[in-house]
C-alpha cells in the first residue's frame, strides 16, 4: 500500500505537491504536543536560555531587529 501511494503521490503536479507537504506540515503543528523534544534538546535550550540570562550585554531587542532588518 505504501508503494502505491507513494508512486500515486510522486505524479502530482509541483502545486499539488507543495499543497500536500502544507497540510502535512500543519497536521503534524497542530498534534506537536504529542511528540516529546529529546532530552539533548531540552539540554541545549535550557544553556541557551541560561546565557541569554546571564549577558545582558550582548544581543539586540526585537525592536531593534524589526527597524533595521525587516
Amino acid at each position: 500500500m505504501q508503494d502505491t501511494l507513494i508512486k500515486k503521490l510522486s505524479r502530482l503536479n509541483i502545486e499539488d505537491k507543495i499543497t500536500l507537504v502544507e497540510a502535512l506540515w500543519d497536521s503534524i503543528a497542530s498534534d506537536s504536543d504529542l511528540l516529546d523534544l529529546p532530552e539533548h534538546h531540552k539540554n541545549i535550550l535550557n544553556e541557551r536560555l541560561q546565557s541569554l540570562d546571564q549577558d545582558t550585554q550582548n544581543g539586540k531587542s526585537w525592536d531593534e531587529i524589526r527597524k533595521n532588518y525587516i
